[in-house]
C-alpha cells in the first residue's frame, strides 16, 4: 500500500525536479497548501491510470473481497452486490467454476443480452459477468453460470475509487509512477503550465502502457 503522504512526497519531487527553480511552489500560499492541490488531484489521477492502464494484470488501487454470497432470483439467475467505490472488475471467482472470470460485460452489451436469454456459451471453464443493475436499482455483477446452491464468490478483486484517508491499495510499482506523472500534469495545468503539464501527462500515458517506469 502507497500511503496519500507517500504519493504526495512523490508529486512535489517530480515538479521540484521538472522546475529546478521550485517556482511552482511559490504559487501557493505555504506547502499546507500546495500538498492540499496535490491531495485533491489525486482521486482524477488515479481514476485516468484506471481507464487508461492497458498491461495485462496491472491495475491501480485494487481492493479484495472474500467468502460473499450470491443473490439468487426466483428465475434462478443470480448476483452479488458491488460496493459503493468499484470501478471496473479485476476478477471474480465462484465457486464451482474453474477458472476466474477476468473481465465484464456492460449491461447494454450483445453478449449481456444473449446471458440474459440463456446463452450457453458461459460455463464453469468460461465464465462471464455483467455489470448492471438490481430492482432496487444497486449495481450489481451478474454471474454466469450460477452453480446449483448458489455457491460463495471465492474472491472479488476490483478496482476501487481513490480514498485519501487509505491511500493506494494493491498497485505496483509502475502504476504508481502513472499516477504521480498524472498528478504533476493536473497541478501544471491548474497553474496554466501547459509545457510541463503535457511532458507529466505524456509519461503517465507511457507509464500506464509500460513504456516508461521512470522520469528522465
Amino acid at each position: 500500500m502507497i500511503t496519500g503522504d507517500e504519493l504526495v512526497k512523490r508529486v512535489r519531487v517530480l515538479v521540484n525536479e521538472a522546475d529546478d527553480d521550485s517556482s511552482v511552489s511559490l504559487l501557493v500560499v505555504d506547502r499546507c497548501s500546495f500538498d492540499k492541490n496535490i491531495m485533491e488531484l489525486l482521486p482524477q489521477a488515479v481514476g485516468f491510470v484506471q481507464r487508461n492502464n492497458s498491461l495485462p494484470g496491472k491495475r491501480v488501487n485494487v481492493k479484495r473481497i472474500a467468502h460473499a454470497l450470491p443473490v439468487v432470483q426466483e428465475d434462478g439467475k443470480g448476483y452479488v452486490v458491488l460496493p459503493g467505490d468499484y470501478v471496473s472488475l479485476v476478477s471474480v471467482k465462484l465457486g464451482g467454476w474453474k477458472r476466474p472470470c477476468i473481465h465484464s460485460f456492460t449491461g447494454d452489451s450483445a453478449m449481456a443480452a444473449l446471458l440474459d436469454g440463456g446463452y450457453s456459451g458461459a460455463g464453469v471453464c468460461r465464465p462471464a459477468s455483467v455489470e448492471g443493475v438490481n430492482d432496487e436499482g444497486k449495481r450489481v455483477l451478474w454471474l454466469y453460470p450460477l452453480p446449483d446452491g448458489a455457491a460463495e464468490v471465492d474472491t472479488l478483486l476490483y478496482e476501487a475509487v481513490y480514498d485519501a484517508a487509505v491511500g493506494l491499495e494493491g498497485c505496483d510499482a509502475c502504476m504508481a509512477d502513472a499516477v504521480a506523472y498524472e498528478c504533476a500534469a493536473l497541478l501544471y495545468t491548474a497553474f496554466e503550465r501547459y509545457d510541463a503539464a503535457n511532458m507529466f501527462h505524456s509519461l503517465a500515458i507511457a507509464a500506464c502502457s509500460g513504456k516508461a517506469n521512470e522520469k528522465k
